[in-house]
């Protein structure tokens, strides 16, 4: 029997690729990651959307709790099994009224993991829904091959501007989701967001989950994932320590070379 989904939230997933709204934090919890987010922004004069991404949750105690958040994991686990890996956490915040979007694209483009069984959790701290900008996602595209270009536009959240060719947007369904809930998506399935009409920031933290036989094949170097349940019994990944602190500089010194370092590969 599954953890947190139903048999047919399973069924669902398997057929179109993504699966929502499933709840996790209280509202409580979700606005207090909104204040750990502005705060980080206030006392280092940057913004999240630009620096936390790749390991975002890297520098928090707050953020590394909640990639290992037991309705988040008990969902991943009923997709996945239950050795799990979080080898990445990013934010996609969209400002007040602003023409940022995300194009359409699936994230198996650029991650170079195989076997291909990442998912993505995608956790709203404020309300995202069609006025904000949700997540839409086309249905059952995770099951066929796509072909993409790089066609990179400022207003483009997606910094190489990956943007799948040929996509029926009549076919997509939108993912609205409340502050504290989170929806889940397979990595080959093909997605976007549009720009946020509200009046109040969309921010949103994605988190990446494999399988700890998956491993990295596109980059030579080994990389690093936190064990976040179960057992690692293949040591594809380095370990990951943990943050304790509420705010770790070397952590989020640590996640800017990461970041740097994604952003200056080739793709494969």
């Amino acid at each position: 029997m599954p953890k947190n989904l139903t048999e047919e939230q399973v069924a669902g997933f398997r057929r179109d690729g993504f699966v929502f709204p499933i709840d996790a934090l209280t509202p409580a919890e979700a606005a207090a990651a909104v204040d750990c987010l502005e705060r980080y922004e206030r006392d280092t004069g940057e913004r999240a959307m630009a620096t936390l991404a790749h390991k975002s949750h890297l520098p928090f105690r707050r953020f590394g709790d909640i990639v290992r958040h037991p309705r988040i994991l008990d969902a991943v686990e009923d997709l996945i099994g239950p050795d799990i890996l979080c080898w990445g956490s990013s934010f996609f915040v969209k400002e007040a009224r602003d023409a940022a979007y995300v194009s359409w694209h699936c994230d198996t483009y650029y991650y170079g993991i195989e076997p291909r069984e990442t998912v993505t959790a995608w956790v709203a701290f404020t309300p995202s829904d069609r006025e904000s900008g949700c997540i839409r996602c086309i249905p059952g595209s995770h099951l066929a091959d796509t072909a993409f270009d790089e066609t990179p536009d400022p207003a483009n959240l997606l910094t190489r501007g990956q943007t799948t060719r040929d996509v029926d947007e009549a076919r997509a369904v939108h993912m609205p989701l409340a502050a504290g809930q989170f929806s889940i998506h397979h990595e080959c399935t093909v997605h976007s967001s549009e720009p946020n009409r509200a009046d109040y920031r969309r921010i949103g933290l994605s988190i990446h989950y494999c399988p700890t036989r998956a491993r990295q094949t596109r980059y030579a170097e080994r990389p690093a994932a936190a064990l976040v349940r179960g057992a690692d019994r293949h040591g594809h990944w380095t370990p990951e320590p943990r943050t304790e602190k509420e705010f770790d500089a070397e952590a989020a010194a640590r996640m800017k070379t990461i970041r740097a370092g994604f952003l200056g590969r080739r793709r494969g």
